[in-house]
């Protein structure tokens, strides 16, 4: 006995071939009933993805991020598993929503196939949940942030919100038990969900056949193979070159920096909840019932209950125009508030900081993760290694009053000399120029304590007795200023003499100066690493600053933070600072 016959022999596997050859499409073959079809390959492709990604994934707050960052770059072909999955699983929603609006243009919902249409109906619904657990499961800043926008608004739901929040989080706030959670509901219960109800609608569909648009119709019939069939995997093949093309642009699906509970994070839903997230806007506070429950209630409502309001004889899309223009409405809808969503943060320069920021972050932490993870995880990675950590302590210590490059206060609200450039060469030059400049001592205690070397004060007696320093001594001085600040001790250089006969009156060098009630700080290793360590530890301890600084009449002055940080930290700030001198 032949193999095949050994095998029909025991399973009748060519009846159900031939079964599936010989079947027939009323109405002849469309691309319209590709979608489905189209739908059905992607959601086999997510689940096959998904499947693969699982053999990496570990499910913790501590582990989760890495096991990521570890299929993203180290997995060969990891990349474009993440990549499969991700964009696919935001491809079956678009072909979701393509194959429920080509059945309500079609009247596919009418009897007897109104159960084909819910089940439709529930297949998109379950693959949007699929997609919103799936996000956070990579436990990177865009995820968590956008699970708290997500449990936030269905926390706003009366009676249940709040039970329906702690049962998807676990407790207060997202962590292990949330993860586990989501993990378990987005490999288990929506797969299986998901599988019985496409089983269901695809039964359905081959009961039914599709609808057909006129009586006329049902005399043509087509095979489904090779025609339809053809159809079928040409759109297939269409979705699935979109994905790839997403998945190569994009090296895969992104992943930002590890979630970090205690940051700032620019959150937005994804792309297909951004209409949603704009039309909050118009409600604040307990009205904001009205966008997140009352307005997609009405909606979702109407488009269940369409079958039972459908009862014309006509099929024809003119004789069901009046309802079928509220979808429409929706629709459109749906697409204004998106594209105003994605204008409105396009215009916002301080979003696209922060996105930028953030993205900075996200490629830092993965450069930093192909070194290796510890085991307290990717955020204990991210906080204490030294490049990042020292952004972290200049961002929540010295940020709301300096600025320093991208970082500090936005320009114009900085209270303190824009260190950004301090201990060059220019950034002496501007102080000896113009000290009372709104980014230098023009907004400080020491306003008005040094007046410019170069240009006549504005009280006229003062002006008419006043010279300007000669341009080689201020370049034989700010070159002596900048040895300094690289830690070079600039004995015997010019602007060393100049120093000590010109400065001294208000600052000190090596301690001595020719009036001690002066302000002006020590000029001897001025902005080198003890120096600016000096300064951060304590501005009045006499080392870079004399005691006088510390006075409390000069109110706004530099706090000391001896008490406040590590040793450690204190030396990674003052490093992180004096970086500057070398740019």
């Amino acid at each position: 006995m032949k193999l095949g016959d050994w095998l029909d022999e025991r399973t009748g596997y060519r009846a159900i071939v031939r079964k599936l050859v010989e079947a027939t499409v009323p109405g002849g073959a469309r691309f319209a009933y590709a979608w489905g079809a189209a739908l059905g390959f992607v959601l086999v492709l997510v689940a096959v993805t998904g499947v693969l990604m699982m053999t990496v994934y570990s499910p913790s707050a501590t582990t989760a991020w890495a096991s990521v960052s570890y299929l993203q770059q180290k997995v060969p072909g990891g990349w474009v598993v993440r990549g499969l999955h991700q964009f696919g699983a935001q491809a079956a929603i678009v072909l979701g929503v393509i194959h429920v609006g080509y059945a309500i243009v079609r009247g596919a919902y009418r009897k007897p196939r109104e159960v084909t249409y819910w089940l439709s109906l529930a297949l998109v619904g379950v693959i949007v949940v699929a997609a919103l657990t799936g996000n956070p499961l990579r436990w990177d800043q865009r995820g968590f942030w956008g699970l708290r926008v997500e449990t936030g608004i269905i926390g706003t739901v009366p009676v249940v919100g709040g039970v329906l929040q702690q049962l998807l989080l676990g407790g207060g706030t997202p962590g292990h038990m949330t993860l586990s959670r989501l993990y378990t509901l987005h490999t288990v219960v929506l797969p299986l969900l998901l599988g019985g109800i496409a089983a269901k609608h695809v039964w359905l569909s081959r009961k039914h056949g599709p609808a057909l648009a006129k009586p006329a119709d049902a005399v043509k019939s087509d095979r489904y193979f090779p025609t339809q069939a053809a159809r079928d995997v040409i759109v297939a093949l269409g979705a699935l070159g979109v994905i790839v093309a997403l998945t190569w642009m994009k090296h895969g699906a992104p992943l930002d920096a590890p979630a970090d509970p205690t940051s700032d994070y620019p959150a937005r839903p994804e792309w297909y909840f951004l209409a949603l997230y704009e039309m909050r806007k118009p409600f604040p506070g307990k009205l904001e019932l009205i966008a997140t429950v009352v307005i997609p209630g009405l909606v979702a409502g109407y488009l269940f209950v369409l079958p039972l309001l459908d009862k014309k004889a006509d099929r024809g899309v003119m004789k069901r125009l009046p309802l079928l223009v509220p979808v429409g409405l929706f629709g459109l809808a749906a697409g204004v508030l998106t594209f105003a969503s994605m204008r409105t943060d396009a215009a916002d320069a301080a979003f696209g900081k922060a996105v930028a920021k953030a993205e900075a972050q996200g490629a830092k932490s993965l450069v930093l993760a192909a070194e290796g993870v510890p085991p307290e995880g990717a955020l204990a990675m991210l906080r204490n290694h030294p490049e990042t950590r020292r952004v972290a302590l200049f961002e929540q210590h010295c940020a709301s009053c300096h600025r320093m490059g991208d970082l500090g206060p936005p320009q114009g609200k900085d209270t303190a000399p824009d260190l950004t450039g301090f201990g060059t060469k220019a950034w002496a030059k501007r102080v000896m120029e113009e000290p009372d400049h709104d980014t230098l001592f023009g907004k400080t205690p020491f306003k008005g304590e040094m007046p410019s070397m170069t240009k006549p004060p504005a009280d006229p007696e003062a002006a008419a007795a006043f010279t300007a320093m000669k341009p080689e001594d201020l370049e034989a001085i700010t070159d002596f200023l900048a040895a300094q600040a690289q830690g070079k001790k600039g004995e015997g250089m010019p602007g060393e003499k100049l120093v000590s006969q010109r400065c001294t009156s208000c600052h000190r060098l090596d301690g001595k100066t020719d009036d001690e009630d002066t302000l002006g700080p020590e000029l001897r290793g001025w902005a080198s690493v003890p120096w600016i360590l000096a300064q951060i530890d304590d501005p009045g301890s006499g080392a870079a600053y004399p005691k006088g600084a510390m006075d409390p009449k000069l109110e706004g002055h530099m706090p000391a933070f001896k008490e406040k940080l590590s040793e450690k930290d204190r030396r990674l700030l003052a490093a992180f600072v004096q970086e500057q001198a070398g740019k």
